[in-house]
């Protein structure tokens, strides 16, 4: 009973403490489990786990900095996690579950405005698809005065056509157009003439061009299932043939030359086109007929790619050996001797009238040492450059040397010296500059500097550093992986030196007893190597690296692709 008695008491006092206690005492510790669970969270990667458990305990917490901080750091990676599943399944032609990711990102990150861009394509795409070719009534008289695309033709069918006729051009055109389910217009200024065409399973758009070919005739599209034909001539392309302005945004530009370099090709393939640069932006706005923005669109594809990237590891050897040998005896080589009654100094004189004396011969030593020591120092730095593109890479310390001096007069007509220093770099300094190759050969020019302070020396009182420097530059060819040994310098020292007594110390059985032998003999070897690492190939599948027919003479006449049906394509 008791026991039992104490019990209730303790619990009724527990009751009687817990409304006193602070609220937030009890809070504190669930904050403290969220903010912990939200770490373990992100540890493992689960990002969207971690946002939430952060969220809550900052929402509990707002004063906790680290709280915010936490989730700060993972809001922006969780966004971009959403953002990046959106794009892989709206690049698996899933609109609508990319779009809730896109949503989900802005939910978690309010500022990403990569889920919003992301976001609006998809919208477009998806109004593009459902609304294709369809005016919404309820849009404005502002809406409606858009600009819109220039005028295309429907693809035209692909079955084969057989024709063999003479006949005059304008019925010719008639037939055809006829057969491909479109409407033709005549030039009125056009001077129809009878011609024979004699084609053999061919599509409705190559008997289009054939024909063209064999009245000196073009067409251009007036709507999309009508075309307008005339006579084949300067003055009727400059008059018929429609401009349209497009704007391309380049997303490899990492500088000024990048941008000039696309614009001055587009230039000098399309003489006709009007071209201009927009650097602020990384933009190329082109004014040009339907055909030549194509062409151009193709160029600017094939050139507009990420520049190849090439990672070098570089591996910097010194392996030193100093070994130290000193054998022998030491004989005494000094005698003093002084006067016993003397207190001051004593000269000749006195020495020899005294009849004391005190006799003190220097002492005698025994070496027998033998060091031995390796070093061995080892640096893997590794650089990724950018193809054509200088890139420096410097591991070491920065050391002080003295420059120069100027003397400064104060108020006390007293004068003071004032030394200039400037800072010089030692350790590895590495530049490279890489051309990497369609076949993933990097071809690279290279200069290697190993430099480290050896000593000092002193110069008008000033105690100078004295600068070890090994250096190596030239340019090689390398397979992906292939080592490179760019120098072996071996250093080789034996110094020899001897103390002891004259003539006794040098004779061969008896130096060791009357001198110090001491040998030493220092082995350095220093070794480059280098390895290349293609982490970017060069990508020659783009754009217009395939061949492109452009047409004849001067105007740019491209031969459209017609989609085939399902059918066609099994």
């Amino acid at each position: 009973m008791g026991i039992v008695r104490k019990t209730i008491c303790c619990l009724a006092a527990v009751a009687l403490v817990l409304p006193w206690l602070e609220p937030g005492l009890l809070r504190a510790e669930s904050t403290r489990s969220l903010y912990k669970k939200g770490q373990a969270a992100e540890q493992r990667g689960d990002l969207e786990t971690a946002f939430n458990d952060y969220t809550r305990a900052h929402n509990r917490a707002p004063a906790e900095l680290r709280y915010k901080v936490a989730l700060e750091h993972v809001r922006a990676t969780a966004g971009l996690a959403h953002v990046r599943r959106g794009e892989e399944l709206q690049r698996q032609n899933q609109p609508h579950d990319a779009l809730v990711e896109f949503l989900r990102a802005l939910e978690i990150d309010p500022g990403n405005a990569l889920a919003a861009q992301d976001m609006e394509k998809v919208k477009r795409e998806m109004d593009k698809k459902d609304n294709a070719r369809t005016l919404d009534p309820g849009l404005s008289a502002e809406d409606v005065d858009k600009p819109g695309p220039p005028v295309h033709l429907d693809p035209l069918p692909n079955e084969p056509i057989t024709l063999h006729m003479t006949e005059d051009t304008r019925v010719l055109y008639e037939t055809v157009a006829r057969i491909a389910g479109i409407s033709v217009i005549v030039d009125p200024e056009y001077v129809s003439k009878r011609i024979t065409i004699d084609i053999k399973e061919a599509t409705p758009a190559e008997a289009l061009r054939v024909l063209g070919d064999a009245s000196t005739t073009f067409y251009k599209a007036s709507t999309h299932n009508t075309i307008f034909v005339a006579a084949d001539t300067r003055a009727k392309r400059q008059q018929l043939e429609q401009s349209a302005l497009k704007t391309f945004y380049l997303s490899n530009v990492a500088q000024p030359s990048d941008l000039n370099d696309v614009v001055t090709t587009v230039r000098n393939v399309i003489p006709m086109v009007k071209v201009y640069a927009v650097p602020a932006q990384n933009a190329i706005v082109v004014r040009a007929t339907p055909d030549e923005i194509l062409l151009a669109k193709q160029i600017i594809a094939s050139l507009d790619l990420a520049k190849p990237e090439v990672l070098v590891d570089m591996y910097v050897m010194e392996v030193r050996r100093d070994k130290l040998r000193n054998m022998g005896l030491s004989p005494p080589t000094s005698l003093t001797v002084t006067a016993n009654n003397s207190t001051t100094s004593t000269t000749l004189n006195q020495l020899g009238r005294s009849s004391s004396y005190s006799y003190s011969i220097g002492q005698a030593a025994v070496e027998m040492l033998l060091t031995d020591s390796d070093t061995r120092v080892l640096q893997n730095p590794s650089i990724r450059a950018v193809d054509g593109q200088k890139a420096t890479l410097k591991v070491g310390l920065r050391i002080p040397i003295a420059t120069g001096s100027y003397t400064t007069a104060t108020s006390s007509s007293s004068a003071s010296v004032q030394t200039q220093f400037q800072y010089i770099d030692t350790g590895v300094a590495l530049e490279i500059t890489p051309t990497i190759h369609a076949d993933r050969d990097v071809t690279m020019k290279v200069a290697v500097e190993i430099s480290s302070e050896t000593g000092t020396q002193t110069i008008s009182g000033v105690a100078e550093p004295v600068i070890s420097q090994e250096k190596a530059e030239q340019m090689v060819r390398l397979k992906e992986g292939e080592v490179s040994i760019l120098a072996g310098l071996v250093q080789d020292e034996l110094l020899r030196s001897i103390s002891g007594w004259p003539g006794v110390g040098e004779v061969p059985g008896l130096k060791y007893m009357f001198s110090t032998q001491e040998t030493e003999r220092i082995k350095d070897e220093l070794i480059f190597m280098l390895v290349p690492h293609v982490v970017r190939a060069v990508d020659d599948s783009a754009g217009a690296a395939r061949e492109v027919e452009t047409g004849s003479g001067d105007a740019v006449r491209l031969n459209r692709i017609s989609p085939q049906p399902a059918a066609q394509k099994k």
